[in-house]
């Protein structure tokens, strides 16, 4: 049986082993294994069983000095402030002098924050008073004077020197960047658009993203343009982050741990390369916007319909077959749909349904019951008749479908003020188009119409008429007419 941490302890428990054994056994597969994962958990296990002999102190302390691996040597150091506080105070205030890495300085600075003693505020304001020295203070500027950081806890004063870290780190390997602090120093708004398309700064970037999601009060947060390739598996589960842009990059997948996002209000991930959504997407409770265009998705979780909150979902061009039985607001423009999905009539407050460049044949007759629904997108399908639609419908775009002629069930559209029909296969209009009283805007682009019916000049708020690429080459009486009232007709 291989010989593993959690055996051990296990073992240690029911008294097959005693601490000391199984202090040995744990000390030397740190020593021995490369396993970083099994290392870590020998040090998990060395705090478990409270080991507080000098082998345990110098070998933590030699990790946290020399090991390459930066997750074990920030385990070894909270296994060390675990275990030995009052030894561990000095190993700290050399590696905060001699530390490069960002990840291990902030949880020094974290584990400090935490201890609340006289000793370690005292290396929490002596990195303060070095930090004034300094040119470039970033988001500590504002606490030059003494009375303004006294009056401060450890844990305020621990969160502001951890934003000043990656702040200047980041201004450093990446230059120009954008942030708002907030009156305390913890910086609220990050801009980091487009600092990524050098090797170098995406390497960079990718590095820092655990650190940059660890600013507990970041509420605003841009990454987009950056070709990242993917987000931490092991982002910070207390966050206050309500805006994020993942906009224009490379990411093929998230991974679950989205849901610690418990405050996320705004997701875009337009222009990925994303084929799947993790099922814990449903549980981001505060979202009420979801930018999912320009992806690869061919479906999508049923968890989404959990989100209550949500009003806008925008799933243009993707390779959609079918969507979830529960949903909101949708925007489902360039997918593969053939028919306009039931779960779009249980959306009570739908004011805009966009299905355009789809391979959809056939309206579903309950459309006419979405009674809030203003703007209706049908261009690019298959579509040669439609049902009657909601009456209080605005705005209707049927470009570029195999339409003959219009449909009767217009008729009810007393509130239309623009319709467009280019692209049909039209060969004239309908007497009843004087049916349409608030009519604005009317294209015909691209038909074969020939003639206008008289009719057409009762349309009292007609602004605007396009005809050109028809068969009519010169403006009829009627035209003439709208023109003279100041309508524009294009031929």
């Amino acid at each position: 049986m291989a010989l593993t941490p959690e055996a051990i302890y296990n073992d240690f428990q029911k008294d097959i082993l005693d601490k000391d054994t199984a202090e040995d056994l744990l000390l030397s597969l740190i020593e021995n294994v490369e396993n970083p994962q099994t290392r870590i958990s020998c040090i998990k296990y060395l705090s478990a069983l409270k080991s507080r002999n000098i082998r345990v102190y110098k070998i933590l302390e030699n990790i946290c000095i020399s090991d390459l691996s930066d997750e074990i040597r920030i385990h070894a150091l909270q296994s060390l402030s675990d275990l030995f506080y009052d030894k561990v105070l000095q190993l700290m205030k050399w590696l905060l002098h001699h530390e490069k890495s960002l990840k291990v300085i902030l949880s020094i600075i974290r584990i400090l924050g935490n201890f609340k003693s006289s000793e370690t505020r005292s290396i929490l304001l002596k990195k303060f008073e070095e930090i004034g020295k300094k040119k470039y203070k970033y988001n500590i500027k504002n606490f030059t004077g003494k009375n303004d950081i006294e009056d401060l806890t450890d844990n305020e004063l621990s969160e502001i020197l951890i934003n000043y870290y990656i702040i200047s780190t980041l201004k450093l390997k990446l230059g120009y960047l954008k942030f708002e602090p907030n009156e305390m120093g913890s910086i609220i708004t990050l801009d980091l658009s487009s600092v990524g398309y050098q090797g170098l700064a995406i390497n960079t970037l990718t590095n820092a993203l655990d650190s940059i999601f660890s600013l507990s009060n970041l509420k605003k947060l841009n990454l987009s343009n950056n070709l990242l390739r993917a987000i931490p598996e092991n982002m910070g589960q207390f966050n206050a982050i309500e805006d994020i842009n993942l906009s224009y990059n490379n990411l093929s997948i998230l991974p679950d741990a989205i849901s610690y996002f418990g405050n996320l209000k705004i997701l875009n991930l337009k222009s990925n390369h994303l084929r799947v959504l993790p099922s814990t997407m449903g549980e981001l409770k505060s979202l009420e916007i979801l930018i999912l265009r320009d992806n690869i998705l061919k479906e999508i979780p049923d968890s989404i319909g959990l989100l209550v909150l949500l009003h806008v979902l925008d799933l243009h061009h993707n390779q959609l077959f079918s969507l979830p039985n529960i949903f909101d607001n949708l925007e489902l423009r360039w997918n593969n749909f053939r028919m306009v999905s039931d779960s779009i009539k249980k959306i009570k407050n739908l004011s805009e349904l966009s299905l355009g460049r789809n391979n959809i044949t056939e309206i579903p007759n309950w459309v006419k019951e979405i009674q809030y629904l203003r703007k209706l997108e049908l261009y690019d399908n298959n579509i040669t008749d439609l049902p009657h639609l909601p009456p209080n419908l605005e705005h209707l775009n049927l470009r570029n479908n195999p339409f003959t002629k219009l449909p009767d069930t217009l008729l009810s559209l007393k509130s239309l003020k623009s319709l467009n029909l280019s692209w049909n296969k039209l060969t004239f209009l309908p007497d009843w188009i004087d049916s349409l009283p608030s009519l604005e805007v009317l294209n015909l682009w691209g038909n074969k119409i020939e003639d206008i019916p008289e009719s057409i000049e009762e349309l009292k708020n007609i602004k605007v008429i396009y005809l050109n690429l028809n068969k009519i080459k010169k403006l009829t009486p009627s035209l003439q007419k709208l023109r003279e009232r100041g309508c524009e007709v294009k031929l």
